[in-house]
Order: C-alpha cells, then structure tokens, then sequence
C-alpha cells in the first residue's frame, strides 16, 4: 500500500468585502506523516482575489516535507486560482486536486467575466481540471479527484486511506480547520 508524507493546503475564511484584494486571509499548510500524525503546521496571508496563493503554496511547500500536496479545489482566497500542473513543477511534488461537491462552470465564468481582466486563464485552469477528475468512492460519497505528478492509483489509493471521518480527507481537514481558526482570529484584531 502506498503511504506517503502529504501536505494539504486551505485558506481561511474571510468576509465578502475583502473581494477585489480589499483584505487579506491565512493559506495554511498542514504536513501530516504516513500515520496521519501532523508534523507540521506552516502559513502565510495573501491578498484576495490577487493570483498569490499559488506562490504563497509554493514557499510553504519548501518548509514542509511532503511529497504529495492535497487541495481543496483550485480556487483559494476568493477566485485566486492555483494551476496543479505548475505548482506541481514549481514544488518537485505531486498534487491531487479533491473536489468534494459539483462546480457549476457557466456561473463560475460569469462571475469571472464580471470581475477580472484575466479571466480567461483562470477559467482555463478551473474547466480544465475539472473536466479531467475521476470520481473516486470513499466510505461516505464519492468525491472527485485530479492528479499531477504521481500516479492515478497511488493518488487514489492515498486519499482513500486519508479519508478518516468524512470524504474530505483528513490532512485537507486539518488544514480547513487551522486556517478558519486564525482568519477568524485575524478579524478580531
């Protein structure tokens, strides 16, 4: 069976007027160990709707030892969208894209339109992978997933056995719950 060290990545929570790079929020990474033990816990802010979390994932990623990154979806810190293919480059690392519920893709390219001079790229990224998942059963649902840099099986295999208490897996659980916890600290200040 497969087990490796994976990284997953979230961003926290943040309130609508941020849009537009108005405020900033948390992307957390979470390293957890074959034995879904976390190692590490490491984060950075990014300015919403601003194209940085990919780069702010990146620099995470040098911190942390994983070698397999799991994301919840490609679109982070609002429409800040992370290419899995160049983030896979840019790290050494494979990545799984886990897509637990259906993207509906004509409002999602509206709302681009609507709001940023580059959308055609970020809803190249978004239609492409999303197009390319495979579904994927766990014990609750099936979810979908998207590989870069590792192998089909091993990928699913790998979330799988993350899959712990929910069909997110544990690692992406993990770091949803780190990330909202400190955004929401961030807006008390």
């Amino acid at each position: 069976m497969f087990k490796r060290t994976v990284e997953a990545y979230d961003d926290g929570f943040f309130p609508v007027r941020y849009k537009g790079g108005r405020g900033v929020t948390y992307i957390v990474g979470v390293e957890v160990s074959e034995q879904i033990d976390v190692r590490r816990i490491a984060w950075s802010m990014v300015r919403v709707d601003l194209n940085t979390t990919e780069h702010a994932i990146t620099a995470i990623s040098r911190n942390l030892k994983g070698s397999l990154i799991l994301l919840d979806g490609v679109t982070y810190a609002g429409f800040d969208v992370v290419d899995p293919a160049r983030l896979s480059n840019s790290t050494g690392k494979g990545v799984v894209v886990i897509q637990t519920h259906p993207l509906n893709l004509p409002r999602i390219r509206s709302a681009l339109q609507k709001h940023f001079a580059d959308w055609y790229e970020r809803y190249r990224v978004i239609e492409d992978v999303y197009k390319n998942m495979i579904y994927v059963e766990t014990p609750w649902r099936t979810i979908k997933i998207h590989v870069q840099g590792v192998g089909v099986y091993e990928a699913i295999c790998t979330v799988k056995r993350l899959c712990l208490y929910s069909p997110v897996p544990e690692p992406l659980r993990i770091a949803d719950k780190v990330s909202s916890a400190l955004s929401r600290l961030l807006l008390r200040a």
